[in-house]
């Protein structure tokens, strides 16, 4: 009975720290929703007509848009416009009566540029002639501001106007912030995944010379863009000189924030990196995104379902445009709420592999000895006949401490039953 009672609490510890590690590790994305839409229950309304407090959406009811809190920045706005106006000319409610269709003309998105975003770098320190080495940054270059840029939220992710453009737009890949936390550690050979497809490589660290400086190579989806020496204390920005129909674009910026020995090997550390995508995204009227058309770029963007109804069936997710959706509850009352589905991508430093090894083979070899490292392995011994050697290098992660937990217990279990 005792052995039955101990295989059990076996299992039982098995499940409780493999399934969640488990669990945890394959989770690759995350769903933010906004508030949510129904039929309004005013009589007074017309039948299938949304109440007008929940069917816009913004940053402050929908955590999908983006918002910037410091700032105060965020202008994406979602709705279900009221019949008979300008954006929504359908005679009768912009909903059909049984609360599943939102009319032609009557879904509307907008948004816009707003300027003035100081890059983390500068602390709010930029003057003309003085961006502490940002290159390309000056008023009428990316905003109408010394240092700064223009941010604007398009389908629901951040994106910047490009040359002090509302309807030329790049997504915005990292903006590392003042926080320490925010710093980027890497060894001579390591190659950290920005985001986006760029690269940066240290391909060589010296914290001998005077200046300290770092050799870096910058690429984007596996080509070489650029390789320069940084000095400790400087800026290094690299400027497309055509992109989108624009001369002389920013793409990325960094800061070589220090410069020093390590244990094994000299070491930087960067700092409020700064990237955009290479890919410019050009607003145009008549365009089509999704279920919506482009109806004006100035003085703000405005889109909406100007070609089609929107179908909002039963139990299902309606997608409007990117990532942006519609998600209708399983129900007869036609209830929905707009909803953004996020991937999960972790940001990789990748060292460059080395290997040390060794083999002594005494008296006479036969079979075939095959050598096959990865990473870093060291082997020091003495091989008669047949070897065979493959190490692979894990990343470190929980599983360690679940293992040393499950050996715990096995060996406390195992105390217990010989007592």
């Amino acid at each position: 009975m005792s052995k039955r009672i101990t295989a059990a609490a076996l299992v039982a510890l098995m499940l409780l720290v493999v399934l969640p590690a488990k669990a945890a590790i394959q989770a690759t994305s995350v769903e933010i929703r906004g508030a949510i839409a129904e039929p309004s229950t005013d009589p007074s309304f017309t039948p299938g007509m949304l109440a007008t407090e929940n069917a816009t959406w913004n940053p402050y009811n929908f955590a999908g848009f983006y918002y910037d809190l410091k700032n105060n920045l965020g202008n994406e706005n979602l709705a279900v416009v009221a019949p008979g106006t300008d954006s929504c000319p359908t005679p009768g409610p912009s909903v059909s009566s049984d609360g599943r269709t939102i009319k032609k003309d009557c879904l509307e998105y907008t948004t816009g540029a707003q300027a003035k975003v100081l890059y983390a770098v500068l602390n709010g320190k930029a003057t003309e002639g003085n961006t502490n080495g940002l290159q390309n940054f000056g008023a009428g270059e990316m905003s109408s501001e010394f240092g700064a840029y223009n941010i604007e939220g398009w389908q629901a992710q951040p994106y910047v106007g490009i040359k002090n453009t509302a309807d030329h737009l790049a997504k915005l890949v990292i903006e590392q912030q003042n926080a320490t936390s925010e710093k980027t550690t890497l060894t001579v050979g390591q190659t950290w995944d920005v985001g986006g497809g760029w690269q940066l490589t240290a391909n060589s660290i010296d914290a001998k010379a005077s200046p300290r400086q770092v050799w870096i190579t910058l690429s984007k989806d596996g080509v070489k863009m650029d390789d320069a020496v940084v000095q400790q204390g400087s800026m290094y920005t690299y400027v497309a000189k055509n992109i989108g129909g624009e001369s002389d674009v920013p793409l990325f910026v960094t800061y070589v924030d220090s410069i020093f020995s390590g244990a094994t090997s000299d070491v930087v550390q960067l700092r409020y990196t700064w990237a955009i995508e290479t890919s410019i995204t050009q607003l145009n009227g008549g365009d089509t995104y999704g279920v919506f058309t482009v109806e004006r770029t100035s003085p703000n963007v405005m889109l909406n379902n100007d070609n089609s109804d929107v179908t909002l069936s039963r139990d299902t997710t309606v997608n409007l445009m990117g990532e942006m959706n519609f998600r209708t509850a399983d129900s007869d009352v036609a209830r929905f709420y707009p909803m953004v589905q996020y991937q999960i991508s972790p940001t990789n430093i990748t060292p460059t592999p080395t290997s040390t090894v060794t083999a002594t083979v005494t008296g006479t070899a036969t079979g075939t000895a095959t050598e096959t490292v990865t990473g870093t392995a060291t082997y020091t011994g003495t091989a008669t006949g047949t070897a065979t050697a493959t190490p692979t290098p894990k990343v470190p992660g929980f599983e360690a401490v679940f293992a040393i937990a499950g050996l715990l217990a096995v060996a406390y279990l195992v105390l217990r039953q010989r007592k």
